[in-house]
């Protein structure tokens, strides 16, 4: 009693008044008052998925609900929120420090708010509207310029697919100047024959090249559309020479040997490859690389637009409105737009470009500047759209100039990647949490897809050959300093190892070095405009001489990641502006002391360091600038540093060692995180990661002997990889409020080793899931098992949700067992690659009767003896599938 007359003495004034007595009793009665919320908010979730579930009915699919109804799941989804804001409110101010009385204060008013939460929760619960359609509006005319244009492709898609099915026609030839549409129109084929039964391909290669790509990365692109990783070319020949197969190769610039790619010639005098057909399908800006090829007449050129057909699709790119209000305004857009050429590319940008110029000055001044260049699109010359792509970089602000100099940089890789650049590089900054950072580098790559300078395609960002050349040229102060910007690509297999030349770095802003290189050597001249640094993907290259840094004093960004280095040297801490540091998947086993020098430090990233452990006590406490912390999974920071660091990281990745920090892992921004060895009975999504400021992608469980459940709640997660190793005791998975595929709407990646659990059917949906592995599991003997009177009936799973939406690979090893993968039949829409390891008790795979209606096979990886004592119910699926035996 004395130690609540303590706590409340700040109040003791105040607690003469009867009403201020009787609110007191807020402050004792919290929990009651929580848990009184969450049951009222667990009803009208309830509510919601009832609804939901009849919402989801196929027979509704496609109606439009009335605004009654949405107004109520709005509401809903408002109400749920501020419940979690409120529940994380309490969850920290049981964990506050300081005063009593402050977390007194913190706790009647917790109460207070809950309560009125809690009667507007009960008020939406009982008035639930009923559940109503509206007519659906009839849908948006397709633009003229679709049509016209679709005429166009839809010529040349019908030409290109005669010449694949004329068994006379090996090479195909698509030709025509940049930005004319080849690739789209490469594209629309590619999707034909992924989508159409009857041309009987086995495999549809699609490979990038351009005009400085290396041999070996076009190999590496072809090994692994065939899922054969780390093969040479002859494994390809081999495997190639028995199949049906297209290759569709884009933008070459020269003559390619196909043999020397792997790629069977479509006219080689071999009979044994007679019997199969074998296409290619390139695409050039030169009508004498398709005679090279051997094309002859098989070829197709991608011509301009006419000026009716240009118009159509500017008009589409354009504000309609703006330029038709007056007939000048219409002739000098007219004019601008026949500047273009009738070039897709050109008229796109432009238009783009244009269409937040509302006034006809504005107009008539890019006329002029079209004019004043004497600017005309050149048959087969790219650097005459050089005017109209950057008229569209011009018509950016700076801070987004910026940002696709620098991604021009980077181009062909994830877009992960480029978002970490971007934030290095100090380009996304003054975030709140990752997430927040995350949304920023989304909305710049929104921005500069719009202004057609750049596209995304599964997360890869590309950019036009035309428009990476124009990003050199600008960066270089428009071609007068070509050694401002460095991109130097090292063939993968020299004869000897080559060393960097330094000797152009002088002055240099961004330097950037891949491929097989082995030494760096010690700089005779200062670089001191030297801003980024990066040597990557090279495990030749080990070694960083002593006194390399010193010579870059004002170096913002360097990134050694996924090389064969093995320590930083001292010098380090000459860096003393370096703002980001990148060392991940290297051969560094520890952080040196020096890296306290670093006080501007913002970004370090250092996952992937095997043997890591725990980083030295202080070090990284004491940058004080630091953003981003990641040194998973194997390296850690004790509880003491990690308090230290919240009051200014915005997102951790690390090894979790011990209770306490999973305790306190619920305040602070997660991104990855390992949870090893930990002494956990039970496991809680919602404790792993901050809800206001946490975005964790990848989380592994490992070697937790005692967890035997996992629950995923909260709301939904970012998750992309999930992992669970050597957890032998986890037997129940339990889902609260969202279903497996809401909770995990991103997941793309799962594996699952030397567990117990016996039913893995809440993957069977997930929408994002590409990689899917389950291996060392001794007591699995059905991986998906539904029950048809508790889950929805197995017609319906197959027709109206499709299994496995996005799997591309499923490998199960080592379950001895494992009698059926599933207990119905299975979609696989996607998959390419099945592979089965010591599954000997396994008899039969789970394919539906016309399975692969593309004609697509799918690799089956798998021993002789086991391929062998398959069962099949229908004898049409084999022909389906491809073994690929492996040995012993």
């Amino acid at each position: 009693m004395d130690l609540v007359k303590l706590c409340l003495s700040p109040l003791c004034s105040c607690m003469q008044s009867p009403v201020v007595r009787q609110d007191m009793s807020h402050v004792f009665s919290t929990k009651e008052k929580i848990d009184d919320l969450k049951n009222a908010m667990e009803q009208l979730l309830a509510k919601r998925n009832d609804i939901q579930r009849e919402l989801d009915d196929p027979q509704n699919k496609g109606k439009l609900l009335r605004d009654e109804l949405q107004l109520w799941l709005r509401n809903v989804g408002e109400k749920e929120n501020k419940v979690e804001r409120l529940l994380d409110e309490y969850h920290k101010s049981n964990c506050v420090a300081g005063s009593c009385s402050l977390n007194c204060f913190s706790r009647y008013k917790i109460s207070i708010d809950a309560n009125k939460l809690k009667e507007e929760i009960n008020q939406l619960t009982t008035k639930q509207p009923e559940i109503k359609f509206t007519d659906i509006p009839p849908p948006k005319p397709v633009p003229e310029s679709y049509r016209t244009v679709g005429k166009k492709i839809s010529s040349n898609l019908d030409m290109a697919r005669s010449y694949l099915a004329d068994e006379a026609v090996g090479m195909i030839g698509i030709w025509g100047m940049g930005g004319v549409g080849k690739t789209t129109l490469l594209k629309k084929i590619n999707k034909s024959l992924l989508d159409d039964a009857n041309m009987g391909f086995n495999h549809v290669l699609f490979i990038e090249a351009s005009k400085d790509i290396q041999l070996e990365e076009l190999r590496k692109q072809i090994t692994e559309s065939l899922q054969l990783q780390g093969a040479g070319k002859n494994d390809t020949l081999n495997v190639l020479k028995i199949s049906n197969f297209v290759l569709l190769l884009d933008n070459i610039w020269e003559e390619v040997d196909l043999i020397d790619l792997g790629i069977p010639h479509p006219y080689s005098d071999d009979n044994s490859t007679k019997q199969y057909k074998h296409k290619v399908i390139f695409t050039t800006r030169s009508e004498d690389v398709c005679a090279k090829m051997g094309a002859g007449e098989n070829t197709i050129k991608v011509e301009c637009l006419q000026s009716d057909e240009a118009w159509d699709l500017f008009k589409d790119n354009v504000n309609l409105a703006v330029i038709e209000s007056d007939e000048k305004f219409k002739e000098i857009a007219w004019q601008v737009m026949e500047k273009c050429g009738g070039l897709p590319l050109a008229l796109k940008v432009v238009g783009k470009a244009m269409s937040n110029k509302k006034t006809v000055q504005n107009w008539v001044v890019v006329l002029n500047k079209l004019e004043q260049s004497d600017t005309q699109v050149v048959q087969g010359v790219q650097e005459s759209l050089f005017p109209f792509l950057k008229l569209s970089y011009d018509n950016l602000t700076d801070y987004f100039k910026q940002c696709f100099l620098s991604i021009c940089m980077l181009r062909g890789q994830h877009k992960h990647n480029i978002l970490e650049f971007l934030m290095g590089l100090g380009l996304i900054r003054d975030f709140d949490n990752f997430q927040e950072a995350y949304g920023t580098g989304e909305n710049i790559l929104k921005v500069l897809e719009e202004s057609c300078l750049l596209s995304s395609d599964d997360d890869v960002v590309s950019l036009h050959d035309v428009i990476y050349e124009m990003a050199v040229w600008i960066a270089s102060d428009s071609g007068r300093n070509m050694n401002k910007w460095i991109v130097k690509t090292y063939d993968w297999f020299p004869v000897e190892l080559p060393a960097i030349n330094t000797e152009n770095w002088r002055f240099a802003k961004r330097v950037i070095i891949s491929g097989k290189v082995e030494l760096l050597p010690i700089l005779s001249h200062q670089c001191s405009d030297l801003l980024c640094l990066m040597i990557q993907f090279n495990s030749w290259f080990k070694n960083i001489p002593e006194g390399f840094f010193r010579q870059m004093p004002n170096l913002t960004y360097l990134d050694l990641q996924n090389t064969g280095i093995e320590e930083l040297p001292k010098g380090i801490k000459c860096l003393v502006n370096l703002q980001s540091l990148n060392i991940s998947s290297t051969n560094i086993s520890s952080l040196p002391k020096e890296l306290v020098h670093l006080m501007k430090l913002q970004y370090l990233i250092c996952g992937y360091l095997n043997g890591l452990g725990k980083v030295e006590e202080n070090l990284m406490s004491r940058l004080q600038n630091l953003k981003i912390m990641d040194v998973f999974p194997s390296g850690w920071v004790d509880l003491k540093e990690l308090k230290k660091l919240k009051i200014h990281v915005k997102a951790i990745g690390m090894r979790v060692v011990s209770k306490e920090v999973l305790q306190q892992l619920s305040c602070f921004p997660t991104m990855r995180l390992c949870l090893y060895n930990l002494d956990i009975i039970s496991l809680s999504f919602d404790t792993l990661s901050c809800k206001n400021h946490g975005f964790l992608q990848e989380l592994r469980i490992e070697s937790c002997p005692q967890l035997k459940e996992l629950v995923m709640d909260g709301s939904r997660s970012h998750l992309n990889y999930l992992s669970i190793l050597n957890v032998k005791k986890l037997q129940n998975i339990f889902w609260k409020d969202l279903s497996p595929r809401e909770f995990f709407h991103v997941l793309k990646m799962l594996l699952i080793s030397r567990c117990n659990l016996d039913n893995l059917a809440w993957v069977l949906h997930l929408p994002c899931l590409s990689w899917l592995e389950i291996k060392d599991c001794a007591e699995i003997e059905t991986l998906f098992y539904i029950e048809e009177e508790r889950e929805i009936q197995q017609q319906e799973v197959s027709e109206h949700r499709p299994t496995f939406p996005a799997l591309k690979f499923l490998i199960i090893k080592k379950l001895p067992k494992l009698v059926s993968i599933s207990n119905f039949a299975l979609d696989f829409p996607q998959l390419s690659l099945l592979h089965v390891g010591e599954c000997l008790n396994l008899k039969k795979l789970p394919f539906k009767s016309g399975i692969n209606n593309n004609q697509r096979i799918i690799d089956i990886d798998c021993e002789r003896e086991w391929w062998e004592s398959l069962e099949w119910d229908d004898a049409t699926i084999p022909s389906h599938l491809r073994p690929r035996l492996l040995l012993g």
